[in-house]
Parts: structure tokens; sequence; C-alpha cells
């Protein structure tokens, strides 16, 4: 339901109020994301609303969501239609990512960057695809450099281990190519152990090789808030 009442899309919905519009649906939507008695998928939406609008408690939904994704109740709400399967973290880290431009105006930017935290906390977890991106903008790697680098080590260790329920090869590469920008040695040495562990072509794609700091074939399918360089 739009601004007005009428029914309308979520996602037209979530751009309206970056024009201001969530400051008169923000408390009504804080009410659905804690009430359990709302079903799973409003619930979702909530969050992802909330978090798109730089709002703390859509910040601390996705902190809390990260803690436990395997007991979130909106588990699934949203699916990728390409792959058939869970892409709510996906979603979460589009939000998170996109709300760069939110974060001063609320005063979270330290909120968002613990939300993107706990999301790259779990890369090796859950089904990110290419939305892992939005999670890998230059300020957000170097805050949460450490991060990555563990995420890393226990999805290639996962990946080495037993055939992954997504392509978790493309989304560890994706996190050592951002990577290679603050940490290059780190990154060289982590993209040859991920290609000893035979990944997939479309991880091969994306590691970066001696000495490379440009961008590669995601990079141009999906911006990076916040960044204004390549990889």
């Amino acid at each position: 339901m739009d601004f007005d009442g009428l029914a309308a899309d979520p996602e037209d919905v979530i751009s309206d109020g970056l024009d201001g519009g969530y400051r008169s649906r923000t408390e009504a939507l804080r009410e659905v994301l804690r009430d359990p008695a709302e079903s799973p998928a409003d619930r979702f939406l909530a969050c992802a609303a909330l978090t798109r609008w730089g709002d703390p408690d859509g910040y601390e939904a996705v902190v809390r969501a990260a803690g436990a994704p395997e007991r979130v109740a909106w588990r699934g709400a949203s699916y990728d239609r390409f792959h058939g399967r869970d892409d709510t973290f996906g979603v979460l880290a589009d939000a998170v990512g996109q709300s760069v431009d939110m974060v001063e105006e609320r005063g979270t930017a330290a909120q968002r960057t613990r939300a993107a935290e706990a999301l790259l906390s779990i890369v090796d977890q859950v089904p990110f695809g290419l939305r892992v991106s939005a999670l890998l903008s230059r300020d957000l790697v170097v805050a949460c450099l450490e991060t990555v680098q563990a995420t890393v080590s226990r999805g290639t260790t996962r990946l080495e281990a037993q055939p992954p329920c997504c392509d978790l090869g493309l989304q560890l590469a994706l996190m050592i190519r951002a990577a290679h920008r603050i940490a290059p040695d780190w990154a060289e040495d982590a993209a040859g152990r991920l290609r000893a562990a035979r990944p997939g072509g479309r991880a091969l794609r994306e590691l970066p090789t001696g000495g490379e700091v440009e961008c590669g074939s995601a990079r141009s399918a999906v911006m990076m808030p916040g960044d204004d360089g390549g990889f």
C-alpha cells in the first residue's frame, strides 16, 4: 500500500519513501516488523524498507537475522526467479548497501556498517549471488576487512569439504576481488586457495590475478553504492 493508502508495488513504496515519505510510514512499519502475528512476508518487506531508508530498527533487524539465518521467520519470503532459490539476504544486502544515501540524514552510518558486517559474516552460509557486491564498496571493505577475510577462509574450507547449496565460489571470489584493493597480498593468497577448491567458472572469472586492481565482469553488472572507483 502506498502513502495514499492505495495498492502499490513494495519497491515503489520504498522509492517514494526516499523523498521524505518515510517519515509518515516509519512507525507503522516498525510495528509490523516487531509483531510476530504479522505475516513473514510483511515483516520481511518492513525490514527491507526500513533498512533502505537508513532506519536504526531496520539495521538492527538485519543484524539479528544474520545472527541466526536459519531461524528467521521470513526466510524464503523472497526468491530469485532465475535460480529458483531464496534471496532474502541478498535483498537485505542491496538495502544496506544502497542506504548509503540516507545515513547522513538519519545519523546511522555506524549502524549501517554494523549491519553490513553482520551480513558479510554469513556469506559462506546463505545465498547472496551478485547482490553481495552491494556490501563491497571501499568504505565497507575497509571497515569490515577482518570479517571479509574470516568469511572467505571459512567459505573456502566449506567449498573444499562439500558441494555448496549456492554459488558460494562466486560470492567468495567477489569478496576477494574487493579486498584486493585494500589487502592485495592476502587477496592473492586467498585467490590461490579458492582456485584450488575448484569454485566454478563464474568465480574464476572474478578472481584477481597478480597485480590486478581493475573491475571484473560482475562489477559492470552490479553497481556498488558508495564506490566511485573500480576494483
